[in-house]
């Protein structure tokens, strides 16, 4: 069976619908609320281990309530967690999830003490698959760097250099397109297919040896294969909720090529699942089986 390690951010979600973004001043209670598992890490290490890899995720969460919420949900995904730190000085991140009944929209609220990193990053096995995001740098850097040759995917959300430092150290990157605009200090123009070549262009002139996907929300996602630079579209769906989508894209693109499939497979199945996680409430909740996920690739290509 394969293996993976998932190492970042894992917080306790809480999500609110609302019919409309309360109002500064105003006081609101909230009956109908759905609570679950939150963090980029936390996530793909679900998604990863539901679709039938043997996952374990690093990270630090606090020794209180929520902490122990998401070690139960961990355990009963049989999620590997010999290698989650317990913080006896913070609290557990928590994420406030409003979503708005009407236009779909989202706001979320990121509740956390201080950023805690791993004290160490000591994995006692030799992963096949290696998913970090830009929360704990450091460990991550550490952990590329151990197991050179495994492949590894970055989630590139987060703009700031210690992230930008680890385009150089994965195989595959997964950027939003803020974060890729950024970095090439090129605009994204969708009426002008000349500013999409242009920033996957610059992307690949600074780090020759990494793979690139660009996320354009709504849009689909932009990669290169065999020299091509093309755009996956995302499905047409009844959106419900977005807010987890990103990360259920990342999930399954890292899946697709943990399991033998090439950049366009993964980046396809990688807009089928985040099509489908648009559809329910949620993080967890929202995942899509993985039969699901095929039935529709096999229809579609």
């Amino acid at each position: 069976m394969l293996k993976a390690i998932c190492l970042g951010r894992v917080s306790y979600e809480i999500n609110l619908l609302v019919d409309k973004v309360p109002e500064e001043g105003s006081t609101s209670e909230f009956f109908d609320k759905k609570g679950g598992l939150g963090g980029t890490a936390g996530i793909i290490g679900y998604c990863l281990a539901r679709w039938g890899i043997n996952t374990a995720v690093a990270c630090v969460i606090g020794n209180d309530v929520n902490g122990t919420r998401i070690r139960k949900i961990f355990d009963k995904m049989h999620i590997d967690t010999r290698y989650i730190e317990p913080s006896y000085d913070n609290d557990t991140s928590m994420s406030i999830v409003q979503i708005n009944n009407t236009n779909h929209k989202h706001t979320i609220t990121n509740l956390s003490d201080k950023y805690i990193s791993l004290k160490k990053c000591d994995f006692d096995f030799t992963p096949d698959l290696i998913c970090v995001d830009g929360y704990d740098t450091v460990q991550a850097k550490t952990l590329l760097e151990r197991f050179p040759r495994c492949l590894s995917v970055l989630d590139a959300s987060i703009i700031t250099s210690p992230v930008i430092e680890l385009l150089k150290k994965a195989k595959y990157v997964i950027c939003t397109q803020e974060f890729a605009e950024s970095v090439t200090n090129t605009k994204i123009d969708f009426q002008e297919v000349s500013t999409l070549v242009s920033v996957y262009q610059k992307l690949k002139k600074k780090y020759l040896n990494t793979e690139f996907v660009v996320t354009l929300g709504d849009r689909g996602a932009l990669y290169c294969i065999n020299n091509q630079i093309k755009i996956s579209p995302s499905l047409k769906v009844k959106v419900v909720d977005t807010h987890g989508c990103g990360t259920i894209f990342r999930a399954a693109f890292a899946h697709t090529l943990a399991n033998g499939g090439d950049i366009e497979k993964a980046v396809k199945i990688g807009c089928i699942a985040a099509s489908l996680a648009a559809t329910k409430v949620g993080s967890t909740d929202a995942v899509p089986s993985l039969e699901e996920i095929k039935n529709i690739y096999e229809q579609n290509y």
